[in-house]
């Protein structure tokens, strides 16, 4: 059995995918990532010339088997009988080994069928008759197919005719018996089967570890009368002490503080012992984000209540260089960009995180071989994140930043600042509080903004100052943080603009958020996100910046729409206003804004995935202004891929409906991203 765990690795909505070049280096000076994209490119080029020269092509050992039946298999399913066989179907699509047909597969077949059978209790199944149909091929005489049909009479099953338990002494007397043997199974009348007695021996083994028993051993037996198929089974049961966690001891440690890391594992201390448990204390270590793995084991048994946990820590580098290249490209914008980051997981020794991010490229409206804007971008940001001040549990951020950016109808310069605080209220809570500024210059306006102030009102300022607070409580109800399979997340993001906190604008800004995942199959994942805005402007001023307003259209909400483009629009009209071209126009964002999208995925080989997708959603000018019957529908599938460096991400949205109030010249649209829409 092959268990994959889930990323770690925060998704995030990013255009710009195509990573050139991937370069990791730290200060130890090992071998960074990045080095070896040279050597592998020149091998797959070597290996590409060499795979151009075939010898004569091996012929195949025998027929391929194609499809195999097994007839009588009713108690026992068809495809764990198949799992146990030679002669195995070979899918039509199948890149791996084949399964060949070769005589005398029969008989070997014939003894695990029947082994089978009789670990399960079937001791008088028999397997009457296999039969292997060879169809050749009249156009190619090397393609010939086995069909293999199987007989099976199952006989009289096994049933338990005693069962006893012997606790070995001493037994705590906090232990329910009652409990334990009902975890136990296997009561006389039911069916007997090793696999059976194994489990019930497993499943007993871990209630009593759940209990508190981190040594508890079952150990299981049975006396079979085949003629008579009953079963006599015995389970020991030794407890050994329940254990009390005192102190876990922690290894591998180098640059990393031990006290530091001792507090995010405080709450073990004191607790009876469970599985649980530790794989909490495994991911609290894990998620201070400078280890590449954690190991949490227990000491040898010993008596007494109390227990020590040892864990073993392997420590990252503290500090990576990532220097890369990307391209972005959607109906309305395209983009090509370097970007540089460099992190220090451990500033002053302290496990203070600092984060230093730099991008510098090259825009074009709409596309790069049909401009009609283009101008440089550019962005620098410094990150600094520490845990632990005033309490141990708050998380500090401060994260100065500067952009210079391009949108439909304008460019502009910003410099930004945030200093924020979270903290997690037992594993399911989580409130985020924070204090922003944004300082804003437009330059290059189109005319239709500077003729549309009136328009526009006091949502249109040249330059302007903002400042606002912002509450972001999250409620966790997944099986993962990062990456979750199953469960119900519902988020809320506040915020409060006012001239009191230093700023030109006096507005609030809601934004609930519900995101739904459930996975019924290892291979199939449902996902579905709803979400509402509302912008409610109050006060002595006001007013909303517009290029910071509402917006839908892309590759993380409605696909069918390009970037930013489900939204209310200035009209693109002529120096006299009287020819307009709605379809051109400049999107000004609105105060209103409904949003849906629901999503099934099923991963095909590895770690590729297909996905299809719907979306719904709408963007008004008003405030509260919401009409179901004007929501803009879109849907289409695309390509996932789980990277190294995220989810590789193709999408394809096609619009099943057109808004009257804004056409679009095109119908679908085609986005690029990193990490899941949601």
């Amino acid at each position: 059995m092959r268990v994959k765990g889930p990323g770690a690795q925060e998704a995030q909505a990013d255009r710009i995918v195509l990573y050139i070049v991937d370069h990791w280096s730290d200060r130890s000076g090992g071998l960074g990532r990045g080095r070896w994209w040279g050597p592998c490119l020149a091998l797959s080029i070597l290996l590409a010339a060499c795979g151009g020269r075939r010898g004569p092509r091996a012929e195949p050992p025998g027929p391929v088997v194609r499809k195999v039946e097994v007839d009588g298999a009713e108690r026992i399913a068809e495809d764990e009988v198949i799992e146990h066989l030679n002669m195995r179907p070979t899918s039509v699509l199948s890149v791996g080994g084949k399964s060949y047909y070769l005589p005398g597969l029969e008989a070997v077949d014939r003894r695990r069928i029947e082994q089978l059978y009789d670990a399960h209790g079937y001791y008088d199944a028999e397997v009457r008759a296999i039969d292997v149909e060879i169809r050749r091929s009249e156009a190619k005489v090397r393609r010939q197919r086995a069909i293999v049909s199987i007989e099976v009479d199952e006989g009289a099953p096994c049933h338990v005719r005693r069962r006893t338990i012997e606790w070995v002494e001493p037994v705590d007397s906090a232990v329910d018996r009652a409990a334990v043997e009902q975890a136990l199974g296997l009561r006389p009348g039911e069916q007997f089967g090793v696999p059976a007695l194994r489990d019930s021996a497993e499943q007993t083994r871990e209630h009593l570890s759940r209990e508190g028993f981190a040594y508890a051993q079952v150990r299981e037996s049975a006396t079979v009368d085949r003629s008579r198929h009953l079963a006599d089974v015995h389970f020991e049961v030794d407890l050994g002490p329940r254990k009390i966690i005192e102190s876990v001891i922690i290894e591998g440690l180098v640059r990393v503080p031990e006290e530091l890391v001792q507090r995010e594992i405080e709450f073990v201390r004191g607790q009876r012992y469970s599985p649980q448990l530790m794989h909490d204390v495994e991911r609290a270590i894990y998620a201070l984000g400078v280890f590449s793995a954690v190991t949490v084991e227990l000491p040898p048994r010993s008596a007494g209540g109390s227990l020590t946990v040892q864990a073993r820590v392997y420590e990252n580098p503290m500090q990576r260089v990532r220097i890369g290249g990307g391209i972005g490209i959607d109906p309305v914008r395209w983009e090509q960009r370097a970007s540089f980051q460099y992190r220090h997981h451990n500033l002053f020794g302290r496990l203070a995180r600092l984060t230093l991010r730099a991008k510098v490229g090259y825009a074009e409206l709409p596309t790069l071989y049909r401009p009609q804007q283009h101008g440089p971008i550019a962005g620098f940001d410094v990150a600094l994140r520490k845990k632990g001040l005033l309490e141990a549990g708050l998380v500090w951020v401060e994260n100065p930043g500067i952009e210079l950016g391009l949108w439909d109808g304008y460019q502009f310069y910003s410099v930004t600042h945030r200093l924020g605080v979270s903290r997690f209220f037992t594993r399911f809570f989580e409130l985020g509080l924070s204090y922003n500024n944004r300082f804003t210059d437009f330059f290059r306006v189109s005319e239709q903004l500077d003729r549309s102030r009136t328009i526009l009102g006091l949502d249109f300022r040249d330059p302007y100052l903002l400042a606002f607070v912002q509450a972001a409580p999250v409620l966790h109800l997944t099986d993962d943080l990062l990456a979750p399979r199953n469960g119900v997340r519902i988020g809320v993001t506040y915020d409060l603009a006012s001239t009191y906190l230093g700023g030109q604008y006096d507005y609030h800004k809601l934004e609930p958020d519900l995101r739904a995942y459930y996975r019924p199959h290892a291979r199939v994942q449902l996902a579905a996100r709803a979400r509402v805005g509302l912008i409610a402007p109050f006060g002595r001023n006001p007013g909303v910046p517009f290029d910071l307003k509402l917006y839908l259209g892309g590759t993380g909400d409605v696909r069918g729409w390009p970037l930013r483009r489900i939204s209310p629009r200035l009209p693109a009209c002529d120096a006299m206003g009287t020819e307009c071209l709605p379809n051109e126009g400049i999107s000004i964002g609105g105060l209103s804004m409904l949003q849906g999208s629901f999503e099934l995925r099923v991963r095909t080989y590895r770690d590729l995935w297909l996905a299809g997708f719907a979306d719904a959603g709408d963007v008004r000018e008003g405030v509260a202004d919401y009409k179901l019957r004007g929501l803009m529908y879109s849907t289409g599938g695309g390509l996932r891929y789980d990277s190294q460096v995220g989810v590789l991400r193709l999408d394809v949205g096609v619009q099943l409906n057109e808004d009257p109030r804004f056409p679009e010249p095109r119908r679908w649209a085609l986005h690029l991203g990193i990490g899941e829409a949601f």
